[in-house]
């Protein structure tokens, strides 16, 4: 059957999102298992603009856009194309793909990535998923990189002595946010990370505070963070989608940064290995981390973090 731009039509949450989360299950379900829930957090992200596709009152195909700000600018964000089994190979997906497009550039918007930011299900094109791949290369997304999610069973995880001792030398404490200061913390996220401070601003604004790790100079100055996420995380946030692959006691490190004066000087680490300590007392067995460039997986595997999943990213002008 030919697909035609009548065939698809704006998402409605409150009546699409049970026959998507089933055309989910139809196609990806097997390889990446999710929850209801999960998806439909994911999918009310900011400025969503989803799409359905119907034939004969049935949903077959789905696409969702976001948009967010990086970097001051403001992007789009092409998050995920479903096409129901049956439909494949008709032209469909092509479809879903042109309308997100026209429907993201219709918004005044220049920069799309493939892929989303925050909330996001995949931060680009998995490559256990070869289909989708050679699909959106045909459709003119020129991959840029390979990066990575790392895992690590914690359940007896302790910190090696010399992270410790680097970190004693450096004059540095860890501690966890809190209301009086996560103005401060959102600052230095502004000037160091801006790309992050979103993400902050989202735990901050569900009161998750000890879910932040501030490090300090000797001089009381903030000079790194990081994000954690837990099972006693606030259940709106969607840091983590993938408890089915990993196990439900799954938590994770986020948004590692250090101030550029101060890298290459074991504070890094030293977040790490702490935040990685904290998960272990809060009960998560297994430490997810995703988005991790090629250049940045060595210094994870200074605390034996795993690859697990490989993605390639893109980014093309409309």
């Amino acid at each position: 059957m030919q697909v035609t731009t009548e065939h698809i039509q704006q998402y409605d949450a409150a009546n699409d999102a049970t026959s998507v989360y089933q055309l989910w299950q139809s196609t990806l379900g097997h390889q990446w298992p999710l929850d209801e829930e999960r998806m439909k957090k994911v999918l009310a992200g900011p400025e969503a603009g989803h799409f359905v596709a119907r034939v004969n009152e049935r949903i077959v195909g789905f696409v969702a856009t976001f948009q967010s700000f990086r970097k001051k600018e403001k992007i789009g964000h092409l998050a995920l194309i479903l096409v129901d089994p049956a439909m494949q190979k008709q032209g469909l997906g092509s479809a879903l793909h042109r309308r997100a497009l026209a429907h993201l550039h219709a918004t005044g918007l220049h920069t799309i990535q493939l892929g989303a930011i925050e909330p996001r299900f995949w931060c680009g094109v998995p490559t256990n998923m070869p289909v989708a791949v050679d699909f959106f290369r045909r459709q003119g997304w020129e991959y840029e990189e390979r990066v990575y999610d790392m895992i690590r069973d914690i359940r007896e995880y302790s910190t090696p002595r010399k992270v410790t001792l680097r970190q004693q030398e450096e004059r540095v404490t860890i501690a966890t946010a809190t209301s009086n200061n996560i103005t401060e913390v959102l600052s230095f996220e502004a000037r160091n990370f801006p790309e992050w401070q979103g993400h902050v601003e989202v735990v901050a604004d569900r009161s998750d505070y000890r879910d932040i790790l501030v490090a300090r100079d000797a001089d009381d100055q903030i000079v790194g963070v990081i994000g954690l996420y837990s099972q006693q995380s606030h259940p709106d946030r969607t840091d983590i989608v993938w408890q089915g692959l990993l196990g439900p006691k799954t938590g994770g490190l986020n948004i590692v940064g250090v101030t550029e004066e101060l890298r290459g000087r074991g504070l890094g680490i030293a977040l790490v290995a702490r935040g990685t300590e904290i998960l272990r007392e809060r009960g998560v067995e297994q430490c997810y981390i995703d988005w991790v460039r090629p250049d940045v997986v060595d210094f994870y595997a200074k605390l034996d973090y795993k690859e697990w999943r490989e993605y390639k990213t893109s980014w093309r002008k409309i």
